[in-house]
């Protein structure tokens, strides 16, 4: 399985919509695009056009792939807009679907979609799809290939270039020794796979370079033996975590779940060595940076040459390194998380208020000294003082009011005015804990609007506005006076219900579906469009392992994915 878009350099920002007043610029705005229309087919033949391929699917599913991105988007953003190249993404999604059926759906898929484009290059980043594409000769010959990230040690490629890092793991270790000098003992967690054991192996080769401290290689247990071990860590002890994805058992898990759960369990700090797993509650370490692997995809975009050499740096979390009390951390290390400085981020403010604050004091200085022996005079500093006192109060009232429309702007979806994926985030993991203390279930739909994209590109964005209000507003009326629903982004809203089991949930979802299937919204030109909804529901129970937001939208999100395949227009229980 793949997902795929394609995407262009950043250029100069976008223009905005006229507003009322501007129509002599509006009207050169069209003269100019009918220009660009005009001679833009010239200008793309002549453009580099590059298939970028990702091994771990969609940015949302994976936050190595997310920090890749936008290191390459922030380095692209640097190009001018006459420079920008034709940027095509495929994503092997390896993490939902698996490695093998993910591979296996993707030769067939490239050579249809891209039988008529000629592409300049073909850069594949980490393990998966380098080796997808080394095995696969066949496709694009002729075309040079670049393959970042591909986790081979010493590979050449016979085929194309090579850009491959390797952990440092002598500093790696060496600078959990500086910022933890008490630390007696690392244990290094991993699994079995050949990747991992080979880091392992690379850890195991600089043991003999830390003579006081010890070594234990967790690789071989279950994931709940691993926790256990962990909980029971002390002082003296530390976790330097590898990329996990299995344990013992065969059992998968996702690399950043695993780590959140290590550094709950664990009273020892957890460092790391990938910018992935530097999350909060991880301490960080010497890591190998996805911002920057992403900056080197994007040298290749553009045909420059880029190099490896840079692609580690020092990162921590500071919530994490104030809570070991974590010293001596390395000159010019990349702080996550910091809080910012009160002097950078309020110095007018400072300033404002030391003036006014001398100014009062230069004012009531002259006013005694002028008017001293007066008992007007007094009487005349005693109202000025109770003045600014009032404006001070005022200003305050006024700060309190302005901080509570930005909380509720924050958490609100500005198109439909129901709570946005910030809002819903935050409230499942208050109903989640809610739920473990009453005992009681609480259920969770994911609802995602069929063919939204046809209805954008058959009547325009404005008609795509107006089915997501009206979604919005028959879930809304659909749902208890208790519940929250919430749009989780585009055409995906999430609904909440607490005090609700699996089976209760899949009548209310049932009821929603046949609610939004009566819906009609009119077209620009008059035509009646039909709206229907796939729902995924999953639910939480009063036993057994707890669950986490992040695990109860996953099911959810697999139910509604099984809905879309079934056919649309559908409920489907995970």
């Amino acid at each position: 399985m793949s997902s795929s878009h394609r995407t262009a350099a950043p250029g100069p920002a976008p223009a905005v919509r006229p507003r009322a007043g501007q129509r002599a610029r509006a009207l050169a705005a069209l003269w100019c695009g009918l220009a660009l229309w005009w001679w833009a087919p010239a200008w793309a033949a002549g453009q580099r056009q590059v298939l970028v391929l990702y091994s771990l699917g969609a940015d949302s599913a994976s936050v190595w792939q997310t920090l890749v991105h936008r290191g390459m988007v922030e380095e692209l953003a640097h190009q001018s807009w006459g420079d920008a190249p034709g940027i095509f993404e495929e994503r092997f999604d390896a993490i939902r679907v698996g490695e093998q059926a993910a591979v296996d759906s993707m030769p067939p898929y490239l050579r249809t979609k891209y039988a008529d484009v000629h592409l300049d290059a073909i850069v594949t980043e980490n393990y998966l799809a380098a080796r997808f594409l080394s095995a696969h000769p066949e496709l694009f010959p002729g075309v040079p290939r670049h393959y970042v990230n591909h986790g081979r040690r010493d590979w050449r490629p016979a085929d194309g270039d090579g850009y491959e890092v390797l952990s440092d793991f002598e500093r790696a270790i060496g600078v959990i020794a500086q910022v933890a000098p008490r630390t007696r003992r690392i244990v290094v967690v991993g699994d079995q796979t050949p990747r991992v054991q080979e880091w392992i192996a690379g850890v195991r080769a600089v043991v003999p370079r830390f003579q006081r401290i010890a070594f234990e290689f967790w690789d071989d247990q279950n994931f709940d033996q691993l926790y256990a071990k962990a909980a029971a860590l002390g002082p003296g002890d530390a976790i330097f975590m590898l990329a996990t994805y299995r344990d013992k058992s065969g059992a998968k898990g996702v690399p950043p779940e695993i780590a959140r759960k290590l550094a709950q369990t664990s009273p020892a700090p957890v460092f790391t060595h990938v910018q992935s797993l530097v999350l909060p509650g991880i301490v960080g370490g010497y890591v190998i940076s996805g911002e920057r692997i992403g900056r080197v995809i994007a040298r290749l975009v553009l045909g420059q040459p880029a190099d490896m050499g840079s692609a580690q740096d020092f990162v921590f979390d500071y919530p994490s390194a104030r809570r070991f009390h974590l010293v001596d951390a390395p000159a010019g290390a990349q702080w996550l998380n910091r809080p910012p400085d009160t002097w950078e981020t309020y110095r007018w403010q400072i300033i404002a208020g030391l003036t006014l604050i001398g100014l009062e004091g230069v004012l009531i200085t002259a006013l005694v000294l002028a008017l001293r022996g007066r008992r007007q005079s007094m009487a005349a500093l005693h109202d000025e003082r109770t003045q600014l006192e009032a404006r001070v109060v005022q200003r305050t009232l006024e700060l309190m009011v302005a901080n509570t429309q930005l909380e509720h702007q924050a958490t609100t979806d500005p198109l439909t005015g129901i709570g946005n994926r910030r809002k819903m985030t935050e409230q499942i993991g208050k109903e989640l804990e809610r739920g473990r203390r009453s005992r009681r279930p609480l259920a969770l739909l994911m609802i995602d609007i069929d063919h939204f994209k046809r209805i954008n590109d058959t009547h325009g964005h404005e008609v795509g506005d107006r089915a997501i209000v009206a979604v919005a507003r028959a879930v809304t009326d659909g749902m208890r006076s208790v519940d929250l629903v919430s749009r989780f982004g585009g055409e995906e809203f999430v609904a909440l219900m607490p005090d609700t089991d699996l089976r209760v949930a899949a009548v209310a979802a049932e009821r929603l579906r046949a609610d939004v299937a009566a819906l009609r919204i009119s077209g620009d030109d008059g035509v009646q469009i039909a709206l229907t909804i796939s729902v995924g529901v999953a639910a939480s129970g009063p036993r057994g392992t707890p669950d986490t937001p992040s695990l109860l939208l996953v099911r959810a999100d697999k139910a509604l994915y099984r809905a879309k395949k079934e056919g649309r227009d559908r409920v489907v229980v995970g």
